[in-house]
């Protein structure tokens, strides 16, 4: 008889900028006992991967309820890639894992392409052909971020078979914003329509967003921090002197979460409505509660939708 799963997401605790990052972290574990998942997934940029942190990760484990963890970008900023996966003990950035009839898959969508030669003149893709990780903001002025090629073979044969699969990334496989998506998400979604990929979370937008397509649907977590909206408060000088102490920051009151229920095709997210703690959008003139692609209003979105059963396997 199948079984369903239940887990809770989260993303962007930024644990290391939030003053108050030890509440917002109580109030995930306090979560996932009284809900009791079957594991708890981190969607990225959960804190800063140096020695002093090792507790928070210790504060997870001892809900007794399995955890996983997705590489961000903001892990990246001053440790390598390398020295990232040993605070988390992760032998790779990106695993897959199974429980009952499905299989969740982990990727690394912290690559950038750049051009293997700077002097050939080229400005097709094809001529930005070596693939590397993040490292402190390196991949800017190049093509990023991307699923690298190696990652994408691995992907295939992780989608292979009958069992449904539900994919977990730091950067957005749907967001056109900018380069706020994966590049090469067109890709990334024809193979997940040809096969038993029902659901996709992402973390890295600090908003809401839900995208149904071809069987599938990509679900953008909303922050359990802040969104920054920098730029917005820079555009004038009126903004600047009253808001400009914020750093950029408008911070959710409340950390956010969801948890999601899996039942053969049956996906149902349970979402949850919030507040900002001070300044709203409305307060610096962004009024339609959108930036990068996402919604900005303080909620995560529910969903609730049978997805088909048979997709056609390859």
């Amino acid at each position: 008889m199948k079984k369903g799963i239940r887990f809770l997401a989260f993303t962007d605790l930024h644990y290391d900028q939030m003053k108050d990052g030890d509440e917002r972290l109580e109030r995930i574990i306090r979560a996932i006992k009284e809900n009791q998942p079957d594991f708890c997934i981190c969607l990225g940029d959960f804190c800063d991967p140096v020695e002093k942190n090792r507790i928070l990760v210790e504060r997870l484990k001892k809900t007794g309820c399995p955890i996983y963890f997705t590489v961000g970008n903001t892990e990246l900023l001053r440790n390598s890639l390398e020295e990232t996966l040993k605070f988390w003990e992760m032998d790779k950035p990106y695993y897959a894992f199974e429980n009952e009839d499905y299989r969740f898959i982990i990727l690394d969508t912290n690559y950038f392409r750049k051009k293997a030669n700077e002097g050939n003149g080229g400005t097709g893709l094809s001529d930005y052909n070596e693939e590397l990780s993040f490292f402190g903001k390196n991949y800017k002025g190049e093509i990023f971020p991307i699923v690298p090629e190696e990652e994408m073979r691995w992907l295939e044969k992780q989608l292979e078979g009958e069992k449904k699969k539900i994919v977990f990334s730091h950067h957005s496989l749907a967001n056109e914003f900018q380069q706020r998506g994966v590049y090469n998400r067109a890709e990334l979604q024809d193979m997940f329509s040809r096969r038993n990929v029902i659901l996709c979370m992402n973390g890295h937008d600090h908003g809401d967003g839900i995208l149904e397509k071809d069987g599938t649907v990509y679900y953008s977590l909303i922050s359990a921090s802040y969104i920054w909206l920098g730029i917005q408060i820079d555009s004038t000088e009126e903004l600047k002197a009253k808001y400009g102490y914020l750093n950029g920051n408008l911070i959710y009151r409340d950390p956010f979460y969801v948890i999601v229920d899996i039942d053969g095709s049956d996906v149902r997210i349970n979402g949850m409505k919030g507040e900002y703690q001070s300044v709203t959008p409305d307060d610096i003139g962004l009024h339609d509660y959108r930036w990068n692609g996402v919604s900005i209003r303080p909620e995560a979105s529910s969903y609730h939708g049978n997805l088909r059963e048979n997709l056609c396997q390859i």
